[in-house]
């Protein structure tokens, strides 16, 4: 009876399924070199809240709103606690949007994708030649955005522990440009302050410890 039991739980179907469900939270969802471009999959960002910025792009023909959050994501597809960078877009019109883009992503791996999947997704993400500084969320006619609607969560998973500033921009015809943030091979200089008055008190408490 035992190995009956046995071999029906090291059946090839059921280490198949047991493999499938280890490797399934690391499964990547559309990774992005420099020069591709890839259609969108499902990624679902998570983690604590670093930063939020939120402003309107204004171009000649449209103006757009947006909002990026930067998580610390524990599910981070290339490491633990790598951030996510996350866009969402509601287009004021008149005109339509056709592309939004974000940099400089330059050196970094990235995962894309969009969240909740299926609905207002852009046809393709592309990056730039090289080192890859720009991704681009790309809607082709027939599926642009249109005045008063608002995109899915535009997902960006990264490799990097750091951000910075960076762009953020929203095209048709034209197009303009926003501060927004981006990867950086190097801490913040919020956090170096941060982090330097931590190291100045620290050296306080030390000294009058001694004196006493």
């Amino acid at each position: 009876m035992l190995r009956k039991c046995a071999r029906a739980l090291l059946s090839p179907k059921l280490v198949v399924l047991i493999a499938f469900a280890l490797v399934l939270p690391y499964a990547q969802a559309s990774v992005l070199a420099g020069g591709g471009s890839v259609p969108p999959s499902p990624l679902f960002p998570a983690g604590l809240q670093i930063a939020m910025i939120t402003g309107t792009i204004t171009a000649p023909t449209f103006s757009t709103d947006y909002t990026e959050w930067v998580l610390r994501d524990p599910n981070n597809n290339w490491c633990v606690n790598c951030l996510d960078f996350v866009f969402q877009f509601t287009n004021n019109g008149p005109d339509v949007n056709e592309r939004y883009s974000m940099s400089s992503y330059a050196g970094f791996q990235v995962d894309v994708g969009t969240n909740p999947f299926g609905l207002n997704d852009p046809n393709t993400v592309n990056r730039s030649l090289g080192a890859g500084a720009v991704i681009g969320f790309n809607y082709t006619p027939g599926i642009e955005i249109q005045p008063g609607v608002t995109t899915p969560l535009l997902v960006i998973e990264t490799d990097a522990l750091y951000y910075t500033y960076g762009w953020v921009s929203a095209q048709d015809g034209t197009a303009s440009s926003e501060i927004a943030y981006a990867p950086s091979l190097v801490p913040e200089p919020g956090t170096m302050l941060l982090l330097g008055s931590g190291v100045i008190g620290l050296a306080g408490i030390l000294r009058r410890k001694v004196n006493l």
